[in-house]
């Protein structure tokens, strides 16, 4: 027999699991009516209408199965019999006016609801929850009999029942029934909130509220039906706060969504689980509720390979399968902190997801995980006749597929069964959809009673456009949903060459499942594992390994997440990360976290860093090398944009986006003094930075601020020697940096660390002037009278936005002084003519992640000076772009989002950047690599130096390019 867990010794009979069972629908008026109930087994499951029993057997622990041990009398129901519960009720006041309603969190699996001897109300399925109103039974405020009575055919029928069996064993367990969650009464005004549906809309920056409204839709009385149209013309008002601050405010009809605006949204996520507060009031009803901003979805990272994403960007799911049962409780936790326990112990390993299997969980559960911030995939309960062996076993070992149309080969002959499911997933989606932990639906398992999963897709889609969906998870795989979903056992975790042209994000959903008895803490005589370890340093050894050795290599090569089995034993499953009663870890907890860290790095690289992966190609077949593009059409695609030819501030009052500054202009009009960091701290962006191109070296001057962090830098490349002079300095904070409000406003200058930058414009130009150890240099950049500056404001939200000017083709006189053991310090005077200076200021407020392609070149072609300036990924979708040529000083904006491709896998490669505006080649000669990571600052790119030929149309002009000095860049940043 298995041990207790902890908090079993604790549990209060005669009020257990006492704590609010909706925290997403919250009222003050209830009444818990868990606790010692009377009892009674009879024959007669097939009865239609059979009397309730005369005597009672004994006391029954609600919400604890009969089957439970914290139940009180362990006894199985039988197929073919009844289970009957009974307990007096008296609500002090009745129904005060309004109503009175029943609610039921889960019985399993039919059941008939008697007061006072009279159905008051009936319930099939034994996983999702039912309300009745009850206010005409028990309104008066007397005392009256409440009767339960439960049919539970358990395996032997189509209904669903997940992994429970009559004859349990192996990964079946002990089959329980009966009310295994919260009974529990509410009062409520006579119109009142139903249900709320919210769905939060992150990339409009705005939440959408649906209130649906009561009576309930239990209550068949007369009336009813007025009632509710009456209350769906009633106005409700919905607030969200912040820590107690009222954000947002809305006022509307019932029935239809109410939008309320979140700029700037503090984003849910696993790492920060932020949720917002929520209050709705109709009439005289005021509930509470609360929500988290997130989105999530599938979309291809910087390798065009499928990945899991969350707020826009991608995730590495590591979970862990849970199956939510108690040695003494089964189906139904000893408390809400053991719960609690379980999530934060997951957690507190490395892992960010469970995979809730084969059972959908109180309410309070589901609360925890938003709270926590722990992802959810969501299984739905599996049912259908008896499983065919062949079907849901013999693919753990061969590559079996079946078509699952063919219903009764999957155990699904059954009309009425099937409709069942369809029913029960409405439902499931319907009771889950506003919790932000849950970010993935798993509508079928391992074949156990699956049938048209593509239309299962369907329905979800329909019902949850918001959420990711696994169709069949572990085989029998119909080609759709949003995941290619794996089960691992017998072999290893390897790549497969189809991984290179699947849509889907690839996911292993079940794995591992190593075992290790510990006496003492076992079920039975039986373990049950895909691998046995003796101690449990062999069983951390084993994890470690299969980790390192096969989890990582499929991470680099396009996995997207995984999910160890399990979080803890399981009756005669001993392949647990924690015993069955909670008490022992059977791992080293800090290899574990470890591991799990080293996990999420090699995601991090394989999706955000522009290189090959690192995998023996023995392990891990990879692609081999291809050449990147933004695959978007060939087609041309013009962006129309207004040209601005006023002075403009760039920011309103309130530190968002000014609607008037979005456009492009030929020479710096832009106000961008909101850009300082006083009203909105934490994504301001503010740099200069200028490049020097001359025959004979190539210069480079940064001075920047993201608030956080000052980043200088100073770059020097010889070109005749290949030598290179590289010094860079980051400050918290933004020390050491003095940047203008706007262009020109004053000097940029930076002092940290051994470098010193000044900046500053002069007559004739700007006077660039630097120096650090080995170098020294004086550079003015000429602005010849007339000279054209492209200058572009992106905008991505009101909140996210930047405004850049980008300034080519400016000549360059002066001189560079660089230390050499051979020559000593040397002078070198800048050719006249053959020099050129660019320049990139920018001001803005930036997403978190941003990846960016950017070119540029000057030079003179024919005896015209003609500058490039070419971008493109970071504007894309925005309605802007930072495209143009200067020729002889006169800017051409080039209205086009251009094609980039290269070889991420040779950056020396020849470039191609493209579109019905221009057709350029670059190639390179050197590739100037840089990578920077401070905590939450990190920026990893390739910056190749090179020579442009082609054409570029100026106001239907092709004017050719030939032997054009600039760079071509890939940048990857999270700042």
């Amino acid at each position: 027999m298995s041990r207790r867990t902890p908090w079993a010794s604790d549990l209060d009979r005669e009020h257990p699991l006492p704590e609010y069972p909706r925290p997403q629908l919250v009222r003050e008026h209830w009444l818990n009516l868990n606790g010692v109930w009377s009892f009674a087994f009879t024959a007669g499951a097939d009865l239609a209408a059979p009397p309730i029993p005369e005597s009672w057997q004994g006391e029954i622990v609600v919400p604890f199965s009969p089957e439970a041990e914290l139940s009180g009398v362990g006894r199985q129901l039988q197929p073919d019999e009844r289970l009957w519960y009974r307990r007096t009720v008296q609500v002090h006041g009745g129904a005060d006016g309004g109503r009175l309603l029943l609610h039921f969190g889960a019985v399993d699996q039919r059941c008939r609801v008697i007061v006072d001897g009279e159905v008051v109300g009936e319930h099939s399925g034994g996983y999702l929850p039912f309300t009745i109103d009850v206010t005409a039974p028990l309104g008066d405020g007397a005392e009256h009999e409440l009767v339960v009575d439960v049919v539970d055919p358990s395996d032997t029928s189509y209904h669903s029942r997940g992994k429970q069996a009559l004859r349990r064993g192996g990964i079946w367990y002990t089959a329980q029934s009966g009310i295994w969650q919260t009974v529990w009464l509410e009062r409520v005004p006579t119109v009142h909130v139903r249900e709320l549906r919210i769905r939060p809309l992150l990339d409009e920056e705005h939440v959408e509220v649906l209130i649906e409204v009561g009576p309930s839709r239990s209550d068949a009385e007369p009336g009813a039906s007025d009632r509710a149209r009456t209350a769906d013309a009633l106005q409700a008002t919905v607030v969200v706060l912040d820590a107690g601050r009222e954000v947002a405010r809305a006022t509307g009809p019932t029935g239809r969504p109410m939008r309320l605006p979140l700029p700037e949204p503090h984003r849910w996520h696993p790492d920060d689980p932020f949720l917002y507060d929520l209050e709705v009031r109709l009439g005289e009803d005021r509930v509470e509720s609360y929500f988290g901003m997130r989105s999530v979805g599938v979309a291809p990272d910087a390798h065009g390979r499928p990945r899991l994403m969350l707020n826009g960007e991608p995730i590495l799911h590591a979970a862990v399968l849970d199956q939510g049962y108690w040695p003494e409780g089964l189906y139904t936790p000893p408390s809400d902190a053991a719960l609690v326990h379980d999530i934060e112990q997951m957690k507190s390993l490395g892992f960010n997801a469970l995979r809730k299997h084969i059972k959908v969980e109180s309410l309070r559960w589901y609360h925890h995980c938003d709270r926590l911030g722990m992802l959810v995939w969501q299984d739905l309960v599996n049912g259908g006749r008896r499983y065919h062996p062949a079907v849901v076993t013999v693919p753990v070992k061969l590559p079996l597929r079946l078509d699952d149309r063919r219903h009764r080969l999957f155990g699904r002959q059954d009309a009425a069964g099937r409709e069942e499911f369809r029913a029960e997933l409405d439902e499931t989606v319907r009771l889950l959809g506003n919790a932000p932990s849950v970010v993935v639906w798993v509508p079928f398992n391992e074949g156990w009673g699956q049938f048209d999963a593509l239309d299962a897709v369907d329905r979800l889609r329909a019902l949850d456009p918001d959420r990711v969906i696994d169709h069949a998870s572990g085989w029998h795989d119909q080609g759709g949903g949003d995941l290619r979903s794996l089960h691992v056992y017998f072999r290893r975790i390897r790549p497969e060459r189809s991984w290179r042209t699947e849509r889907r994000a690839i996911v292993v959903s079940e794995y591992g499942g190593y075992s290790l008895r510990l006496p003492g803490h076992e079920f039975g005589p039986r373990e049950f594992g895909y691998r046995r370890s003796r101690t449990i340093d062999d069983l951390t050894d084993a994890f470690v390994a299969l980790h390192r050795n096969e989890v990582g290599p499929a991470v680099d090569a396009g996995l997207s997440g995984y999910v160890y089995t399990q979080l803890s034993d399981v009756e005669d499953e001993l392949n647990g990360l924690v015993t069955a009663d909670r008490t022992v870890l059977k791992l080293r907890a800090d290899r574990v976290r470890e591991v799990n860290v080293e996990l999420a790095a090699r995601f991090a690289a394989a999706v955000a860093l522009a290189l090959a992966p690192t995998v023996a190609p023995a392990a891990s077949p990879v692609p081999p090398p291809t050449r990147h593009s933004n695959q978007r059409s060939r087609m041309p695609r013009p962006i129309v944009e207004r040209e601005l030819t006023a002075p403009v501030a760039l920011c309103l009052p309130d530190g968002s986006l000014n609607p008037a500054a979005v456009g492009w202009s030929r020479v710096p009009l832009h106000d961008t003094s909101g850009i300082d960091g006083r009203r909105v701290w934490g994504r301001n962006k503010r740099w200069e930075y200028w490049a020097v191109t001359t025959p004979t070296h190539l210069i480079a001057l940064t001075v920047s601020s993201i608030d956080y962090a000052a980043v200088h830098a100073v770059l020097v490349h010889d070109r005749r020697t290949g030598a290179t002079l590289d010094r860079s300095a980051i400050v918290p904070f933004g020390g050491g940096a003095t940047l203008p409000a706007s262009l020109g406003d004053g000097p940029a200058r930076a002092r940290a660390n051994g470098i010193s930058i000044d900046v500053e414009e002069v007559e004739g130009g700007t006077l660039l002037r630097a120096e650090v150890d080995g170098a020294r240099l004086e550079i003015l950049a000429e602005l010849p009278e007339g000279h054209e500056r492209l200058g572009v404001v992106v905008p991505w939200s009101r909140r996210r936005f930047q405004y850049t000017v980008k300034d080519v083709a400016r000549p360059a006189t002066g001189w560079l002084e660089l230390d050499s053991a051979e020559a000593g310090r040397e002078r070198i005077e800048l050719p006249a003519g053959e020099s050129w200076a660019v320049l990139d200021h920018g001001r803005g407020r930036w997403p978190y992640r941003m990846v960016w392609n950017w070119g540029a070149a000057s030079g003179t072609v024919g005896g015209r000076t003609i500058g490039l300036q070419l971008g493109g990924k970071w504007t894309d979708g925005s309605g802007s772009t930072e495209n143009a040529v200067v020729v002889d000083g006169r800017l051409s904006k080039i209205e086009e989002e251009l094609d980039w491709e290269y070889d991420e896998h040779d950056w020396l490669a020849p470039w191609r950047i493209h579109g019905a505006s221009a057709d350029l080649r670059f190639e390179p000669f050197w590739d100037r690599v840089s990578a920077t990571e401070l905590v939450v600052f990190g920026s990893h790119g390739h910056q190749c130096f090179g020579h442009y030929s082609g054409w570029v149309l100026v106001d239907g002009e092709r004017v050719e390019v030939d032997g054009l000095l600039g760079w071509a860049e890939d940048v990857r940043n999270r700042w």
